[in-house]
């Protein structure tokens, strides 16, 4: 089907829960027949390319604003994985394109092939920030860093991205500019999500144990292969662990720490540095913000014990 403007291509389309960003490298595991489909058609032409666009879980509404993937590898792996994965994808991401119209938006609920779409590239306007306003997010960013180590927050950035910081436009893989920092930013987020979901599951851990030896539970719960499985598990224990995942959910959303949330997809979607600049500059704020609420519970605390 040819596309019905000058300035649109049509392009398989891959919605993922996920914002990527320009620039970057990603590798995909390819298991849905449609999507092997889709890798079998885009080597067959030549063409080596998709868009993949970020969806909501739970509307199912795709961003107006994706990326464009090249498929740079591809590894067969069906046999390893008794084909349970039939692909190993590593991808470059290019620009950024505006998904104008699905084409076949039906087959998104019947899965009988992928989804194909109008898009149209989607660049900057104008020119760059300047210089003054690439300061100011820099300055943002020291002093964010020196107030982590302050603190010993883990995890946090060394200081050796200091003197590395690139807030330029950026033009390619070469020169990433702020796209490099806001991917360096999304990187820490993920790093610190994993932190707190290993916290989540210790206290998990704890809860479950003490739960299981204070009504004498433990026994009787553990299968043959030693493990207790969460169907066997108590309600008001059950209760317990959903109330502790419903709290680290809800410290990761206070902070605004979601490393695929919409702040990533706002920046994405930003018409020019400017814009981009001063989005990435509020988010930093936040951070410093919730930074110097710690700093203030851990003087208190300093305090309350010298007092003792």
């Amino acid at each position: 089907m040819e596309p019905s403007t000058e300035s649109a291509t049509v392009m398989p389309l891959f919605p993922l829960g996920v914002t990527y960003l320009p620039y970057t490298t990603t590798v995909l595991n390819i298991f849905e027949p449609r999507y092997r489909k889709m890798y079998n058609d885009i080597l067959f032409n030549g063409a080596r390319r998709f868009a993949v666009v970020n969806v909501d879980a739970n509307t199912g509404r795709f961003a107006e604003v994706g990326v464009v993937f090249y498929l740079d590898d591809l590894k067969e792996v069906s046999e390893q994985t008794d084909d349970r994965v039939k692909y190993v994808g590593t991808h470059s991401v290019k620009g950024r394109v505006q998904i104008k119209n699905v084409l076949n938006p039906k087959v998104g609920a019947t899965r009988e092939t992928y989804l194909r779409a109008e898009v149209e590239e989607f660049d900057d306007e104008g020119e760059g920030a300047g210089a003054e306003a690439e300061k100011e997010i820099g300055d943002k960013f020291i002093e964010l860093v020196d107030v982590q180590s302050k603190l010993g927050e883990e995890p946090r950035f060394t200081e050796a991205v200091k003197s590395n910081l690139l807030l330029g436009p950026g033009s390619g893989p070469e020169d990433r500019g702020l796209w490099g920092t806001i991917a360096l930013w999304q990187q820490f987020l993920e790093q610190r999500t994993a932190v707190m979901g290993q916290k989540m599951q210790r206290d998990i851990q704890k809860g479950v144990v003490s739960y299981l030896k204070t009504n004498s539970l433990q026994d009787e719960l553990v299968n043959a292969r030693g493990e207790v499985r969460m169907e066997d598990l108590p309600a008001p224990l059950l209760r317990e662990i959903r109330g502790i995942q419903e709290r680290y959910r809800d410290e990761i959303e206070a902070m605004d720490a979601d490393p695929y949330g919409l702040n990533f997809q706002t920046l994405l979607q930003a018409h020019t540095h400017a814009e981009r600049l001063t989005l990435f500059g509020g988010i930093l704020d936040q951070e410093r913000k919730r930074l110097g609420a710690r700093a203030t519970l851990q003087a208190m605390f300093a305090s309350d014990k010298g007092s003792e």
